[in-house]
C-alpha cells in the first residue's frame, strides 16, 4: 500500500491539475479543510469511504490511489484465501474487498480488520450501510448518536447520515461491510 505521504502527494497531485482548491474539495467530500490538509500532508489519513468521497471530488476513483488496484472480474464466490487486503492507512484498518458477483450488482461488501484504538474521521456519502461484527467491541456514532456494539451485533443505516467509529475493545475488531456505495469502479 502507499504510504499515507505518498497518498497525499498523489491527491494534492490532481487536485492541482484539475484546478480545484481543497475548500471545494472537501466541500464536495463532506469532509474538513483541514483534515484535506492533513491528509495532502501526509499528517491524516483517510478511511476507503473518505478516500471515495475525495476520489468523486477529484473526478477518479479510489482505484487511482491503490498500489494494487482490485481486479475487476466478476465471480459470484471469495474464497478466504484467496482475498488480498487493502489498506489506506498505515497501520490502520485493512479491507478484505469481497466479490461483486455479477456485472451491476447493487451490494458492495469487504471485511474490515480494525486494531485496538482504531477511530475513523466523520464522513457521510451515498447509498446504505449494513454492519455485522464478527469480533470484537466497537462504538459507532451516526448523527450524533452512540451505537455500541458486539460480536453478534448488526446496524444498518443510510450512510448519508453523518457517522464515524471506533474500537473500544480491548483487542482488534472484525466487521462484514456491505453496502451499496460504489467504492471500486466497476
Amino acid at each position: 500500500m502507499p504510504a499515507a505521504t505518498t497518498i497525499g502527494q498523489m491527491l494534492r497531485a490532481r487536485r492541482k491539475a484539475i484546478g480545484k482548491t481543497m475548500k471545494q474539495v472537501a466541500r464536495e467530500a463532506g469532509l474538513t479543510e483541514g483534515f484535506i490538509s492533513q491528509i495532502e500532508r501526509g499528517i491524516s489519513t483517510p478511511s476507503l469511504i473518505s478516500l471515495y468521497n475525495v476520489a468523486n471530488a477529484l473526478g477518479t476513483s479510489v482505484d487511482t490511489f491503490l498500489s494494487q488496484p482490485p481486479q475487476h472480474a466478476h465471480s459470484m464466490v471469495s474464497h478466504a484465501g484467496e482475498r488480498r487486503g487493502y489498506n489506506v492507512e498505515t497501520k490502520e484498518r485493512v479491507y478484505e474487498l469481497l466479490e461483486r458477483g455479477f456485472p451491476g450488482a447493487q451490494l458492495n461488501g469487504c471485511i474490515t480488520h480494525m486494531p485496538v484504538g482504531y477511530a475513523s474521521e466523520l464522513t457521510s456519502h451515498e447509498g446504505e450501510d449494513f454492519l455485522y461484527l464478527i469480533e470484537g467491541e466497537m462504538l459507532y456514532e451516526i448523527d450524533g448518536k452512540e451505537y455500541m456494539l458486539k460480536a453478534g451485533d448488526t446496524l444498518h443505516f443510510p450512510s448519508s447520515l453523518p457517522h464515524r467509529a471506533r474500537n473500544i475493545g480491548a483487542g482488534p475488531a472484525r466487521e462484514l461491510w456491505v453496502g451499496t456505495t460504489r467504492i471500486i469502479a466497476e
